[in-house]
């Protein structure tokens, strides 16, 4: 990916789009950045075992979901996932 964390994340908003194997899985779109030249999309899992009591709507600000979009990036930026 050729683009940092905090501007996947800042002034961004993650939208559900489904719910598969265990994880509800969220999309951040970043189109109007000058660090990348086009539209982004990243797809990141929210294991359903780490939702606890919470409440995970249909749109969230980015940075509420920061810790488990952390995590995939960094897996993404590791090479453990394709």
């Amino acid at each position: 990916m050729n683009m940092s964390l905090k501007t996947l994340i800042k002034n961004n908003f993650a939208n559900f789009v489904c719910y598969r194997d265990g994880d509800l899985w969220y999309r951040i779109e970043v189109t109007d950045s000058p660090e990348v030249a086009e539209p982004v999309v990243f797809d990141f899992p929210i294991p359903v075992g780490d939702t606890g009591t919470g409440v995970f709507n249909a749109q969230v600000k980015a940075v509420t979901l920061m810790r488990w979009a952390r995590k995939h990036f960094e897996r993404i930026e590791n090479g453990e996932w394709s």
